[in-house]
């Protein structure tokens, strides 16, 4: 996708919130927003701390850009009930305008700004002094918890600077998470640790088409995973939500068959989830074609496929991402602890990696800096 169009086209309004006015980022951007004739209609301004922005503005083409606090570094939130992978969250985009159709944040984010947390400077210690109480094992931390990690990023460049930033940090996996092929912006190779994972989000073509919104086509994604490798970048990927589609068996291994040109990139994991809602998203859910399917409520309250279904998708694709990439742990993103057994005894994870990314850290560093 061309990022300089598509801020031309839905964003109007960058304001920088209080302090965030004096931040060197606010500099950067401006510069680019003089330098990128596309970029000529967003205006940029600065507003006190709780001042308040026309009604009118409101809206998703708004961008609000705030100091974050330290409450924007914890952990996953996970849902009651379900197994957690352990996984680290920084919330830097909050909010995210592709338009996927089955995304949780379409309940919420209707008449209300998007908004660029900028980390504080304390953030880089107290993700130094996570890794260092963690030393024996891989601490994984990712921006795409509440927004897609690279779909402003070219324009803000936070991710750049917390690349610099974490370089040095080897048992550290700093994960970018994105539907959009907006990699080229990165520090090219040489200038990164290697320690930085770009994850990409996938789907069958039919699916990404026709609920996906205006996310990168699957090959553009898959085109965008290969250049981030030739970058010296990790890669990973992310089916999830998978949706049961007609032909879907066919369709999602046709998908991890094209992943077999990264076998020697070796990436550093698979997720898989199907489709998941809280019930207020009900009525988004329920127009589209795949929500004439069988749902049940959750002990999470979440409407999810029946269980056979889900163990059905699940054995399908873990045995397929076995035989085309066999050295990637896979693991489950949001399930039970039953289910995670029953793949387990179905389909055992050979790759010997997994117990890394399930072993729960220690986190008491991040508990004592709150105090």
């Amino acid at each position: 996708m061309n990022c300089w169009t598509y801020y031309s086209e839905t964003i109007d309004h960058i304001y920088w919130v209080g302090t965030a006015a004096e931040h060197p980022v606010r500099a950067r951007v401006e510069a680019r927003l003089r330098s990128e004739p596309e970029l000529g209609t967003i205006a940029s301004t600065a507003i006190a701390e709780g001042a308040e922005i026309p009604q009118w503005e409101n809206t998703p083409r708004t961008v609000l850009v705030r100091m974050g606090t330290e409450d924007d570094l914890g952990r996953c939130p996970g849902t009651h009930g379900h197994l957690c992978c352990n996984y680290l969250t920084l919330n830097v985009y909050v909010g995210c305008t592709l338009g996927c159709t089955y995304c949780i944040m379409q309940s919420y984010l209707r008449n209300r700004t998007l908004e660029v947390r900028l980390p504080p400077y304390r953030t880089v210690d107290a993700i130094r002094a996570l890794v260092a109480a963690n030393p024996h094992q891989m601490v994984r931390l990712g921006t795409g918890e509440v927004g897609d990690s690279l779909l402003y990023d070219p324009l803000f460049a936070l991710s750049s600077d917390l690349i610099t930033a974490l370089a040095d940090l080897p048992t550290l996996r700093f994960e970018l998470k994105t539907k959009t092929d907006c990699v080229d912006h990165l520090p090219p190779r040489g200038s990164h640790g290697g320690n930085v994972v770009i994850a990409f989000s996938l789907n069958p073509d039919s699916v990404a088409a026709a609920e996906e919104g205006v996310a990168a086509s699957l090959d553009q994604r898959l085109a965008a995973a290969q250049r981030a490798v030739d970058q010296g970048y990790l890669v990973a990927f992310h089916f999830d939500p998978m949706v049961r589609i007609d032909q879907w068996q066919e369709e999602y291994a046709q998908v991890v068959d094209r992943l077999r040109r990264f076998r020697s990139a070796a990436p550093q994991w698979i997720s898989l989830g199907t489709l998941r809602y809280p019930t207020s998203l009900r009525s988004f859910i329920e127009v589209r074609p795949y929500g004439l399917g069988e749902f049940v409520s959750s002990g999470d309250g979440k409407m999810r496929y029946l269980q056979k279904e889900r163990s059905a998708m699940y054995r399908m694709m873990r045995a397929r991402l076995a035989e085309v990439l066999p050295d990637t742990p896979v693991y489950l993103c949001m399930e039970s602890s039953a289910m995670w057994r029953h793949l387990q005894r179905a389909v055992p994870d050979r790759s010997g990696a997994l117990s890394q990314i399930m072993r729960p850290l220690d986190l008491r560093v991040l508990q004592e800096g709150s105090t």
